[in-house]
């Protein structure tokens, strides 16, 4: 990665991934290992062939990504994996394949333990991507702990799960970056890997919302009525829950709109149908609003919820000034901030630079250069390019917690 840009905190990843289409030269791989398209991708194929390769696809939330190679260059009996199209039961036997730390496949006979819905903690000091809304997969093995890479697959090869790492929070102790190593089932991945086998980039869009379950004696209190109650045991009866909003991203220019979803709220149906699953929640993706019925303070509401495009939430520009690299907030930065004060962004800095002696830190915003307003980096660009050689200059910055001060920097 030439560049470190949307909180990441490596230039160098390695990992595994899973063929998906031999014929495209599609493979599936961790957003923990590839976080952006802004980078060079090496492919090492039956550990003798190298091809280079490119992003196709970055989903916004699931952690996964989709890299293309070209299948021309590779004279090998490469074969796409067989995914499964019913999803794994908790309990039920499956083989843990994966890759340990030494690079070495391991093999082991287990069973699911448990398919929860998660969300990956957030990183504190430096937002970066992290998955959220997703139900998590677990299984009965010390291996799983050990290996980033791998899969969930039956006796006849059908894939049932990837084995995937997720990069979370930043320990306070050792400062060293906490991994999550978690299965993610196969059918959630068919619907975006039917579209980009047919030569389709999938433009997502999404709720800007994280969720967590609520279980039934929660709802009782929260003013869900019996009604609902005795549809959601009907209609999920393995997980007696239902999704409350957690947190909302920062608002847009234009504010929150009177349809929006607010934290607190159940989201009871979405479109007419019953939301108990996160599965349930992908209908989002391909329609511009959803008519939810939600209980807010106790009380049933009718919405026509907007989703948001997914297509600005990725790093298409970086600026590189006085050794900080700036770009627009990128989309974990719109989820841990309440209001963005600024479209030009702290990610980096370099070690010696004149950001660094003069105290430009990530995470925080530049707001003006020279008391003239920089609210994107159109902006910011025009207004330094004014600033001559060896010239004292000022910039309003806002801190990620919301504290204003000014740098002088030459």
């Amino acid at each position: 990665m030439p560049l470190k840009l949307d909180g990441f905190p490596r230039a160098r990843r390695v990992g595994f991934g899973l063929v998906i289409d031999a014929e495209k030269g599609l493979v599936l791989v961790s957003r923990g290992i590839v976080p952006f398209d802004l980078c060079d991708l090496s492919l090492t194929i039956a550990e003798s062939i190298i091809v280079e390769a490119k992003v196709v696809f970055l989903h916004p939330l699931a952690n996964y990504a989709v890299i293309q190679y070209d299948p021309s260059l590779v004279d090998a009996p490469v074969q796409s994996a067989k995914l499964a199209t019913d999803p794994v039961k908790q309990g039920a036997s499956t083989i843990f394949f994966g890759w340990n730390q030494n690079f070495r496949a391991v093999v082991v006979p287990t069973t699911v333990t448990d398919i929860t819905t998660v969300a990956i903690p957030s990183n504190v000091s430096a937002p970066r991507y992290r998955a959220i809304n997703l139900d998590a997969i677990t299984v009965d093995t010390g291996l799983s702990g050990q290996c980033a890479s791998g899969v969930l697959v039956r006796e006849d090869g059908t894939i049932e799960a990837l084995w995937l790492n997720y990069l979370g929070e930043r320990s306070p102790h050792n400062q060293k970056d906490v991994e999550y190593h978690l299965g993610l089932a196969t059918p959630t991945l068919l619907p975006i890997l039917s579209e980009l086998q047919s030569g389709k980039t999938p433009s997502l869009r999404i709720l800007n919302v994280e969720t967590n379950t609520v279980q039934m004696s929660q709802c009782r209190i929260m003013g869900v009525s019996e009604h609902w109650i005795t549809n959601v045991a009907e209609a999920n009866p393995s997980r007696h829950q239902l999704f409350m909003v957690r947190k909302i991203d920062c608002a847009p220019p234009s504010g929150y709109d009177a349809q929006s979803l607010h934290e607190g709220d159940i989201i009871l149906t979405l479109n007419g149908k019953l939301i108990t699953r996160v599965s349930e929640l992908d209908i989002m993706y391909d329609v511009e609003s959803l008519d939810a019925l939600i209980v807010r303070r106790g009380q049933e509401l009718r919405l026509r919820v907007p989703t948001i495009p997914t297509s600005d939430l990725n790093t298409s520009r970086a600026v590189i000034f006085c050794g900080a690299v700036l770009h627009a907030p990128h989309h974990a930065v719109r989820q841990q901030i309440s209001k963005l004060h600024s479209e030009v962004y702290v990610s980096v800095r370099t070690r010696g630079s004149p950001a660094y002696q003069y105290g430009l830190a990530p995470t925080n915003f530049i707001t003006a250069v020279n008391d003239v307003p920089t609210p994107t980096l159109t902006e910011f660009v025009r207004e330094v390019t004014k600033v001559d050689d060896n010239t004292y200059f000022r910039l309003r910055v806002i801190t990620f917690d919301n504290v204003p001060w000014v740098a002088t920097m030459k």
